[in-house]
């Protein structure tokens, strides 16, 4: 018999158990949490919320719950700058012999781009990191292939310029720190060359 057979039965032959004793079973919900960085989220179970500390990789709520009784994981705040969510966080008691959920957070991430001007003809690749993107001609506007995470830094400049053609990022625009919103500011002025 496999495994996945096993654990259903041995949760009913618990559950007969304590029931022919006079008690009860009941269940801890709780589970794993990965990659949760910054302070500020909180799960709840019903109304009962959890506040998680960052760097935490694991969660128990306080409230045992009886066997039968739904349960229900949510995010009710997320952290700062994350987003965060859950699987196999619903579901009645019972099924299983522990409830674990799996919660799995991930920094914010945003678009970098901006707009374009004198760009005659094709060839224009920018460069952000290692990702690159070609600006067709003609194009008024540019965003990077990709997303920069909350807080890391970017830096679009020019990797091959168009033939015939200087582009130049103007200075001020082209790089910083990731904020929490799209970066569309960088501007590129294409001239004669």
């Amino acid at each position: 018999m496999k495994l996945s057979c096993l654990r259903p039965l041995a949760a009913l032959l618990l559950t007969l158990g304590l029931a022919a004793c006079g008690g009860k079973a009941s269940y801890e919900v709780g589970g794993t949490i990965s990659g949760l960085n910054n302070e500020g989220l909180i799960l709840a179970n019903g109304g009962e919320p959890l506040p998680i500390p960052a760097g935490k990789t694991s969660f128990t709520f306080a409230k045992r719950i009886d066997y039968g009784t739904q349960y229900d994981i949510t995010v009710q705040q997320q952290p700062a700058h994350m987003t965060c969510g859950i699987s196999g966080g619903s579901g009645s008691a019972g099924h299983y012999i522990n409830i674990s959920a799996a919660v799995t957070c991930s920094q914010n991430s945003y678009t970098v781009g901006g707009t374009i001007s004198g760009l005659t003809v094709d060839g224009l690749v920018l460069i952000n990191g290692s990702t690159t993107t070609t600006v067709a001609k003609d194009a008024t506007t540019f965003t990077m292939a990709g997303s920069v995470a909350y807080g890391d830094t970017y830096g679009v400049s020019v990797s091959v310029q168009p033939k015939g053609l200087l582009c130049v990022v103007q200075s001020g625009t082209g790089g910083g720190t990731m904020g929490e919103a799209n970066v569309t500011a960088v501007k590129i002025a294409c001239n004669p060359g």
